[in-house]
């Protein structure tokens, strides 16, 4: 037991945020936050497996061992380089001196020392409310007629390593399923669960459950920061404002909401819920970034930070987003689409749209691999 949890902490939580130190190098001093790096870590390490696991699935129906290896040496193998680029790249970067920090000031709010009772007040009750989600989440399990598909497919994978090429409902041999076989989640589940020794539906139901509404509410934190501007008081009732919208959203079997306290584990679940936030939050980054360079020119300041993580972000939240769902293809699409036209109008700057069609790129090939095979 403690072994199986030992190895659920390192391949959860200490190699992803060893991973995201490589785009969170490439990013804002005041935004590289633990959270913000520890989300950038998990969603890369989601893009690795897509990557590695997709054209194994496609051309081995019995590669499961084969992604299991290759996808824990290649995490580890980033997870060091991400160590290396931080220390590098952050580290021996020179401090800011006190006159830099001063013209600094005039275009970053930074979060006051002193909190009101009230504010405290607001944080206490949203982390309450945070907790109560995830405490309801383990003791009212939710079952459902797609258990019998995205777990049971977890199993087979992690029992008898085959991919795609058993009927979870009947158990018995068939072809590969191309459009389950490109979103590779009961796959990545199945990996969880043969390298931490834990049944794939206790992982499904429990720790990825905990694990990524734990997740979410990180992803809304780094948007309220970016929104708000670091005011910490708005930010608590930002938070406790979709802390409530979570707890009373199940209007129907259908919502967003729905979805995240009660399949949380399913890939359309990921889509609606960490995906389409984590992609908003990274457009809003580099939205705000763009803003805090005109500053910069403005007071003198010669603008050294990059936005070059935020846009490896947006490249891996595509790869993410067709790992979910298919539908995630055409959705997170969509979205860059029309935030890239909108924006770049805005600022009559082409290479807006330039770079956001470049991270897209993911999305044509998992759609042109799905239509032509």
């Amino acid at each position: 037991m403690v072994t199986s949890i030992l190895a659920l902490i390192i391949i959860l939580i200490v190699i992803p945020y060893c991973i995201g130190l490589l785009p969170a190098s490439f990013i804002p001093d005041e935004r590289r936050t633990v959270s913000a790096v520890y989300v950038f870590g998990f969603a890369f390490s989601l893009a690795l497996f897509e990557l590695i696991s997709v054209p194994v699935i496609i051309m081995r129906g019995d590669g499961f061992p084969l992604i299991v290896g290759l996808y824990l040496g290649v995490e580890c193998v980033f997870a060091m380089i991400g160590l290396i680029v931080f220390n590098f790249a952050v580290r021996r970067t020179p401090q800011d001196t006190s006159e830099k920090w001063i013209k600094r000031e005039h275009r970053i709010k930074v979060s006051t020392v002193t909190h009101t009772t009230e504010e405290k007040i607001l944080w206490l009750i949203a982390a309450l409310s945070v907790l109560f989600q995830i405490i309801m989440y383990v003791r009212m399990q939710s079952f459902d007629g797609d258990d019998a598909y995205y777990v049971v497919q977890s199993l087979l994978s992690n029992e008898t390593d085959t991919l795609y090429r058993i009927k979870p409902y009947t158990g018995l041999t068939t072809g590969m399923d191309l459009r389950h076989a490109l979103a590779s989640v009961p796959v990545w589940i199945a990996y969880i669960a043969r390298v931490s020794g834990i049944h794939s539906t206790i992982i499904s139901h429990s720790v990825i459950g905990i694990l990524l509404l734990v997740i979410l509410y990180l992803i809304y934190y780094n948007c309220g920061v970016i929104l708000f501007n670091g005011d910490s008081k708005k930010l608590a009732a930002f938070m406790l404002f979709i802390s409530f919208l979570y707890i009373f959203g199940n209007v129907s079997i259908y919502t967003r909401e729905t979805f995240m306290l009660t399949r949380t584990w399913q890939g359309k679940s990921m889509l609606a819920n960490l995906v389409i936030a984590t992609v908003i939050w990274l457009l809003l980054s580099i939205f705000y970034r763009d803003e805090e360079k005109l500053a910069a020119l403005k007071y003198g300041e010669e603008d050294e930070q990059k936005s070059l993580g935020y846009w490896i972000m947006i490249f891996n939240m595509s790869i993410v987003a067709a790992m979910c769902s298919t539908a995630g293809v055409f959705l997170i699409g969509l979205l860059i689409g029309t935030y890239g036209t909108v924006l770049s109008i805005w600022k009559r700057d082409i290479q807006i749209a330039l770079k956001l069609m470049i991270t897209c790129v993911p999305l044509v090939v998992y759609g042109a691999i799905y239509m032509i095979m």
